[in-house]
């Protein structure tokens, strides 16, 4: 092990989304090994409170501080477009003033390292070449595909950019391909941890249920499973659809709507956000990502890990854990209401085989204990 490394980790948001729980549980690893960990997280916007009291519990020094990602919606309205000159302006501000208060808790607290949690946060490279510190780039989205983001000034200058730190960690190798990093010596894939390798069951009693768990906002892709569930619900009066978590309120409803308009709203439950959605999961007769594009695609592995098949969407991360652990793929409503008839077909024996297999590749392929070994193994390649 070696000595004491004091780390600058910069975070988009204090929320827990995919991005914050893959640092938090990389984190949890990376302290017994040595690593001092100083967090930079935004101080403006939603907090939760499940993110603060990590950093308490784990008595993590924090600074709240103005954090802007680099890249803007794409205007898809005329008021968008009219709001968009306002939005850029305002990003700018907001960076250049990021910039200052970053700065200043770099040059107090002298890291070893600056580590950014992702990749529409440019100030902390910009820093580290300023004061000579050793950068990591974790890029765990794709921005233009999965966010539906303009990248900022634009995807060919943020590749140039980012080949400037001194360590580049992709979350696939979609993500590592969609900036043309293969030929980077510098860039690795270190796939997210989900759980410890031992933190694993079966339960082999499965209830008539399929589980979406997400945010709850159009790119997850909300309203295709709606619609084939719909039309799987007619000859399955038993199932039901439950959807777990926080998201737009606005498309929440429109959600409810379309169930009540597809005759399917008794058997569709909107349970919002589930601290741990692992017994769901366990239970579940499949989970089902509609995500338009995932970066990664944390619930699919999560449920690879809780022997929970996957039905998901044959795009980017989930396409790629899938490919890995087996499961089912969809591309339209009417392929995914296939896949929901296949998965209630299989008899008890046919799941649980499938289910164990892919546990055990998830178990090999995605444990924290092997995402902590590599972070920790970049580290000391800068030190």
């Amino acid at each position: 092990m070696l000595n004491r490394i004091k780390i600058v980790y910069i975070l988009s948001a204090a929320f827990m989304g995919g991005a914050t729980i893959s640092f938090m549980n990389m984190l949890k690893g990376l302290i017994p090994k040595g690593i001092e960990p100083i967090v930079l997280y935004p101080k403006h916007g939603k907090k939760d409170d499940a993110f603060m009291s990590f950093l308490s519990d784990y008595n993590i020094k924090s600074y709240g501080v103005i954090v802007t990602a680099s890249a803007l919606y794409r205007p898809r309205t005329m008021s968008q477009h009219f709001r968009w000159p306002l939005s850029f302006c305002s990003m700018m501000v907001k960076k250049t003033a990021s910039l200052f208060s970053i700065s200043r808790i770099i040059k107090n607290e002298k890291p070893d390292i600056i580590h950014t949690n992702v990749g529409v946060i440019h100030e902390g490279l910009k820093i580290a070449k300023k004061f000579g510190i050793p950068h990591v780039m974790h890029l765990r989205e794709y921005q233009d595909k999965d966010f539906d983001w303009m990248i900022f000034p634009s995807k060919k200058s943020f590749e140039k950019l980012i080949k400037k730190s001194d360590e580049i960690v992709c979350i696939t190798e979609g993500i590592r391909e969609h900036f043309n990093l293969q030929a980077c010596k510098n860039a690795s894939v270190v796939y997210n941890g989900i759980y410890p390798k031992e933190n694993t069951s079966y339960c082999r009693q499965k209830e008539s249920y399929f589980l979406c768990a997400s945010r709850v906002v159009p790119v997850k892709g909300h309203h295709d499973v709606i619609s084939a569930f719909a039309h799987f619900y007619k000859n399955h009066p038993d199932y039901k659809l439950i959807i777990a978590g926080f998201g737009d309120a606005q498309y929440m409803d429109k959600l409810k709507s379309m169930a009540v308009e597809l005759q399917c709203s008794e058997a569709v439950e909107f349970v919002g956000y589930v601290n741990d959605v692992r017994n769901l999961m366990r239970k579940a007769k499949a989970l089902i990502v509609g995500s338009i594009y995932e970066g990664f695609g944390r619930m699919t592995a999560e449920a690879c890990y809780n022997g929970c098949l996957v039905i998901g969407r044959e795009t980017g991360g989930t396409k790629e854990i899938l490919d890995r652990t087996g499961g089912l793929f969809f591309n339209d409503i009417t392929s995914l209401a296939d896949c929901m008839e296949s998965v209630s077909c299989l008899t008890d024996e046919q799941y649980e085989e499938k289910a164990l297999l892919a546990q055990s590749i998830a178990i090999d392929t995605y444990s924290i204990e092997n995402n902590v070994d590599n972070i920790y193994n970049i580290y000391k390649k800068l030190i």
